[in-house]
């Protein structure tokens, strides 16, 4: 067996597993942002100054790629 079969044969398992990734980043992404977008908006009904909307994508992001990654460890 070559080299190269081996890495073609590999090849088909890490995408379905790049999938998998994305489908949970993208779903955690959206609970999340609904999240900061209720926080936002519960800070601005209260009276406070809200975040920057970039705050809350970027914490949405950082939240999601934990969750997604920390999804497949079993954590």
């Amino acid at each position: 067996m070559s080299l190269y079969v081996r890495m073609d044969r590999d090849l088909a398992p890490r995408s379905r597993e790049r999938i998998d990734y994305l489908l949970v980043y993208a779903v955690c992404f959206a609970v999340l942002m609904v999240e900061g977008v209720l926080r936002r908006i519960g800070s601005i009904i209260t009276g406070h100054r809200p975040a920057p909307l970039g705050a809350i994508f970027g914490e949405a992001r950082l939240k999601a790629a934990n969750c997604a990654t920390s999804s497949f460890m079993g954590l």
